[in-house]
């Protein structure tokens, strides 16, 4: 009887660790929507394509380096147990194309889980977006299409390229009206306003909140009328996605997307992100994202 119950539990072990082969006609699917071709790795049940990006090989005077040193972008698809299939992937973007990006890629139904400089060499900014999706094989292709065609429409010029912020170097923010809007206590140092909330999490199991870099900060820069915002935003897997969404319709851009620690419990993610006009219009965006987070959903009243 012990035998016989040592047996079915390999077997069962062995079902669960089977890795379920792509179809070739799904491979095919893949390739025509994406526009790539792949590669099926057996030994892992993955179909991973790869698209290099010729405009950030480019060092000077017409050199261009190999993308072999991953000056690309790749899809990986692989069948799934809970959906029909899971993908990740990175989009190599220039500077000026992640707004457009990180916003149809939000859209196209995909999750961003990481934004990050890529830029190692001299030439173009690099920056590398982090994806993932699950779904159908067919979905998932569409959607990385998608990303991959946005970045066509923002060097054709049909989207939006996204330019840094002017460094504003006197500044003379008023306080009292970021206070009431954006519900908190401010600071101004030499004409600069931060303000910051707290939150608290566990790591390596010792409490660590506001003070140890666990915290939710926006500084506002240059004057009322014209001013340059920038911050960070603490979030979690349960609401990474929603701040992503809600920065966006915002018009406030995310620099990065970045793990805090690597032991906390539970987990915490750092949204950084900017945005410049009005301050009073600035704070109104950033309190309603904050709004959105917790649950409220709407803008206030002002």
């Amino acid at each position: 009887m012990r035998c016989m119950l040592g047996s079915a539990l390999i077997s069962l072990l062995a079902v669960g660790l089977a890795k379920p082969e792509i179809p070739q006609q799904e491979r095919d699917r893949i390739d025509s929507i994406t526009g790539g071709k792949g590669t099926y790795i057996d030994d892992d049940g993955v179909y991973k394509v790869i698209f290099p990006r010729e405009a950030a090989t480019f060092v000077r005077d017409g050199q261009t380096l190999s993308p072999n040193l991953g000056l690309n972008s790749w899809v990986a698809f692989k069948s799934a147990v809970h959906h029909e299939a899971i993908a990740t992937g990175q989009i190599l973007l220039l500077q000026d194309e992640v707004d457009a990006v990180l916003a149809k890629t939000l859209d196209s139904g995909l999750e961003v889980t990481g934004l990050a400089s890529s830029s190692v060499f001299a030439g173009p900014r690099l920056r590398t977006l982090d994806i993932v999706g699950v779904g159908s094989f067919q979905e998932l292709a569409a959607a990385f299409r998608q990303c991959l065609d946005e970045i066509e429409l923002v060097r054709r010029g049909i989207r939006t390229k996204s330019t840094p912020p002017e460094a504003q170097l006197v500044s003379s923010i008023d306080p009292d009206l970021l206070d009431k809007i954006l519900s908190m206590k401010g600071v101004v140092i030499e004409g600069v306003y931060r303000a910051a909330i707290g939150t608290r999490t566990l790591l390596y199991g010792e409490l660590i909140g506001r003070e140890m870099g666990i915290s939710t900060w926006v500084s506002f820069a240059g004057t009322n009328d014209r001013a340059v915002m920038q911050g960070e935003l603490v979030t979690g897997p349960n609401d990474l996605q929603t701040v992503l969404k809600a920065l966006s319709a915002k018009s406030i851009q995310v620099a990065s997307i970045r793990d805090h620690k690597v032991a906390e419990h539970p987990q915490v993610a750092i949204v950084h992100f900017w945005g410049q006009g009005s301050a009073t219009e600035l704070a109104k965006a950033i309190r309603s994202v904050l709004n959105v987070q917790v649950g409220l959903g709407r803008d206030e009243s002002f």
